[in-house]
């Protein structure tokens, strides 16, 4: 065996037995991630904590709960910014929104929210749409550093690209008006920040946990490998309602799950699926 190919196979059993130790010790199951993804993840962060192998990593996330949460930053997708898709939020603004309107009461999941601007994104849309006061908006998330910083209501000040996405997004005011600003950062205002439940869960391994009339899961899924892929999938189907919206990220799609057929897709929405039977 070449050294090359001897290197590559002990990096695959360290990593091995970095993601087993972290299944026992910490209940977070990160096995079945798909694994080319995961490998350069866990690369980066490698050397952004400045160790030289997977060995030295295992040793510290299993003894430190920090060093843990800082492996699971790393291996979230998260976006960085406010309306990051603004395309995604003028369609649900125009799709979603007008069915909404005729329930009298909504419940929401955005699961996978990460450190929660897609959530904040949302929660202000649903306020500008009348629908805030009716919704009940669940954000959830594996890792409760990441809960810990979506909790606190405080982003990156936003800068003109936000403004910008956020009139792409329909918005109907001005972005200034949902935050105050301190120093660099932009504190979210507490009616929306109070009004959301963050909590911790694991698509993974956590079941279904409420019945919600929209569930929001976007680039979440494309870290799993197929078969927990279709298993978040069945996951994600029963806790959604009868005619209630399934909304995917542009890259995902429902084809070749359990449950595809159903489901429709909105025309013209990019990923936005309602649940027919």
């Amino acid at each position: 065996m070449s050294a090359g190919l001897a290197s590559a196979e002990l990096e695959s059993i360290e990593v091995d037995l970095l993601l087993e130790g972290v299944a026992r010790q910490w209940g977070f199951d990160l096995r079945s991630h798909a694994r080319p993804l995961l490998l350069r993840r866990l690369r980066r962060h490698l050397r952004e904590e400045r160790l030289d192998s997977f060995s030295e990593l295992q040793a510290r996330v299993l003894h430190d709960a920090e060093a843990l949460e800082g492996l699971l930053r790393t291996l979230s997708c998260t976006p960085v910014s406010l309306f990051s898709d603004p395309a995604f939020f003028r369609d649900f603004r125009a799709r979603v929104v007008p069915v909404l309107r005729t329930w009298p009461s909504v419940r929401v999941w955005h699961a996978g929210c990460g450190t929660g601007e897609d959530t904040y994104a949302l929660a202000i849309l649903l306020q500008e749409e009348g629908l805030w006061g009716r919704c009940r908006l669940y954000a959830s998330d594996s890792s409760e550093g990441l809960l810990a910083d979506a909790r606190t209501g405080v982003l990156p000040l936003p800068g003109e690209d936000d403004a910008r996405r956020y009139v792409e997004a329909g918005g109907k005011g001005a972005l200034t008006d949902y935050y105050t600003r301190d120093g660099n950062w932009a504190l979210i205002q507490p009616r929306l920040r109070d009004g959301i439940f963050f909590t911790q869960h694991n698509l993974a391994t956590d079941g279904s946990f409420n019945e919600f009339h929209v569930i929001v899961c976007r680039d979440t899924l494309l870290t799993f490998n197929r078969t927990l892929h279709n298993r978040v999938h069945g996951r994600l189907f029963e806790s959604l309602a009868r005619f209630g919206f399934l909304c995917l990220g542009r890259k995902e799609s429902l084809s070749r799950t359990p449950h595809a057929a159903a489901y429709e897709e909105l025309e013209g929405s990019g990923r936005i699926f309602r649940r027919l039977a």
